[in-house]
Parts: C-alpha cells; structure tokens; sequence
C-alpha cells in the first residue's frame, strides 16, 4: 500500500513539470501589444543584491514609444545603491530617473513603505513595482504593461526565474524560491486564491486605489498574497505575465533560513488548512516514509520513500533545467526540505521569524508586528 502511495504521489508531482512547461510557454509568447499612455517603473530598494547597476540598467534600455519614467524609493540616505542609481542618472541623461527618500512609515514593511512613496511621486496611470533584483529583456515593460489594456485585468504579474546562485546557502535559497514560485505557484495561481508572485507585477494606480492603497497591505509581512487577494476581491482578474529573471548571487545561512520562515508563514497564516495540510502530505510523504522505515527496519516504508522523493528529485531538476538554471541545486532538495520542516515546527512554535536583521510576530490575518 506504501508502495502504491509513494508512485501516486510522485507520479503527482511529476505532473507538475507539465503544468509549469505550459504555463511558461505563455508567458514567453506573451507578444507587446498597445501600450499605455505613459508607464511609472518603482523600485523599492535596501541594499545591494547581486549584479544591482546591471538590475537597473536592463530598465533603462527599454523599446517603449510613450513617456516613461523610472523611481528608485530608499527608507536610507545612506544606502550604498544610491550612488548606482546616481551613476544611472549620468549614464542614461535622456530618462526621467528620480530618487525619493524617506523613513519607514509606520506600521508598514519597509519594501512597502518604499512602494508607498514611489506610488505618491509616479506621474502616470499605469504602475510597475518591481524589486530591486529584478533583470529584464528590452521588451519586458512594453510586454507587461500592455496586458492591462484588458479592463477586466487588474493585475500581472510577472513570472520571476532565480539563476546565478553562488555557494551552498544560494543554491538553497534559489532553489526554494523556484520550487515555490515555478513548480507551485505557476501551476495553481489562476485555480486557488493565491495572491501573485511580487517580484515585478503591473497594476494601475486606480486599481490601487480600489482596494485601499498600499496602507490595505502595509502591514502584511508577505503583502504580494494580500495584493492578488485583495485585487481579485475588488472583481478583477490576475493574470500572469512575462518571465522575468532574478540574479541571486551569493546568500547568508540567515538569508535561506529568513526565507524558508516566510515560506512556512505564508502556509500557516494565509492559506486555508484544506491547502496546507494536502500540500505538507502530497510534498513531504518520503521523509516519514524513509524515518519509519530506517528505525522499524522496513524495506518497503524506505522503498516509498525513495519513489517518491525520486519523482519530487526528477520534477525539480526538469523544472530548473527548463526555466534556465544548471539544475545542480535540485540535489540539495533533501536537505532544503528538512531545513524547511525544522523551520516551519520553529514558527508553529513561536510564530516569529527574522527578515533583514530584524524579528517579527505574525498574526493571524498574516500582518507583522516588529519583535523588540
């Protein structure tokens, strides 16, 4: 019977190759259409992530034929990025490139507070807020911002790939975020209320003002599931839009674990048990088949075991080596997933985590309150 379950189950889950292999043809062949009348690109931005100025340049040389703009909002005068986006400013003088600076607003998230902001600067209608380690082809804005021409559309969002990992605790990170966004995500997005990947998403300022402005998100720790919620609430659609890619670079242990903390927190807090509970079953079921086995000495509990995490292997590595990455990481699954389930017991425990250096506590509606 074990044995049965472990090939239904990994046979599931290698389903989803197929799923995520269709739902990235899309959003490749998504063509530019007409474009707005005038498009604001935000960049909330803290720091710099790997490849920053090369990040920001690929915003610069975009193929648009409307006025467009380009806001870099910091909470730091002396944020190292600045002097990138200074730099930005000399080497692309025919752009509007403007900076805005302010503290953290209060009970906002700092990524959201510089979202605010941006928002209250940008001149026209049609938004993209897009992070600040995000990499585009020439075409991407045009592409993106002309989905929204459908009035029923509230909201894309682009489809974020994470490349480029260095050393151990990148891959982990990588292959966290893409096993998350591509393999899951993508798949279920447009069947179950799971707000939007945020990485770069385009939305109009009127949309933003239906739904209470970025104080109606503020304070969520992860405000890109409340923003797709809300906005399909409201009576839009989402929609999901072009690639996007992600340069990771080299990360912390305390970058993966902050990151599997905010994983863990999205599955307690803002998904319905009838999700989280089938998804920990569907997508953990070797570990207590291979435990069980290797302490009751049964061959056939670690043979369901192997079956299972076999497919889970093989669907990563088809995933990754589909989306652009080498696939090497997706070894490592093993070792992400039993990190992710002693994180995920941490926050079922204390119902905190720490982003940035900082500790917070998360409610039940999933807004954050910032730990002393």
């Amino acid at each position: 019977m074990f044995i049965t379950l472990g090939i239904i189950l990994g046979s599931f889950i290698f389903l989803h190759f197929f799923a995520f292999a269709i739902g990235l043809n899309r959003c490749r062949s998504i063509k530019k259409g007409q474009e707005p009348p005038g498009i604001s690109v935000i960049k909330p931005v803290k720091g710099l992530d790997a490849g920053a100025y090369e990040n920001f340049a690929s915003f610069c040389v975009q193929e648009l034929t409307v006025p467009y703009e380009l806001i870099f909002s910091f909470q730091d005068p002396q944020d190292p990025a600045l002097s990138l986006v200074r730099k930005l400013q000399k080497d692309y003088p025919q752009l509007d490139i403007r900076v805005t600076v302010n503290p953290v607003k209060t009970p906002m998230t700092g990524k959201s507070s510089n979202l605010h902001y941006g928002i209250q600067m940008a001149k026209y209608d049609c938004l993209i807020l897009s992070d600040a380690d995000m990499r585009v082809e020439p075409d991407f804005v045009a592409r993106i911002a002309s989905q929204l021409n459908n009035p029923k559309l509230g909201l894309v969002s682009a489809l974020p790939i994470h490349v480029g990992a260095k050393g151990f605790w990148a891959l982990i990170y990588m292959l966290q975020l893409n096993a998350t966004i591509l393999a899951q995500w993508l798949p279920y997005a447009t069947l179950f209320k799971l707000g939007v990947a945020g990485g770069t998403i385009a939305i109009k300022k009127q949309v933003i003002e239906e739904i209470g402005g970025m104080e109606a998100i503020g304070d969520y720790l992860v405000e890109d599931v409340k923003l797709g919620l809300l906005v399909k609430e409201a009576g839009y659609q989402v929609a999901i839009g072009p690639e996007i890619y992600s340069p990771v670079g080299a990360k912390t242990k305390q970058d993966a674990f902050s990151l599997l903390a905010r994983g863990a927190i999205i599955y307690r807090k803002m998904l319905h048990l009838a999700l989280e509970i089938p998804y920990l079953a569907v997508a953990y079921f070797y570990f207590p088949m291979m435990l069980l086995g290797l302490v009751l000495m049964k061959p056939t509990l670690i043979l369901a075991g192997v079956i299972h995490l076999s497919g889970k292997m093989l669907t990563a590595f088809m995933i990754s080596r589909r989306a652009g990455t080498s696939g090497v990481e997706t070894f490592l699954l093993p070792v992400m997933d039993g990190l992710f389930l002693f994180v995920y017991l941490q926050v079922l425990r204390t119902g905190t985590l720490t982003w940035r250096g900082m500790s917070y506590r998360v409610d039940e509606e999933g807004r954050q309150i910032k730990v002393s």
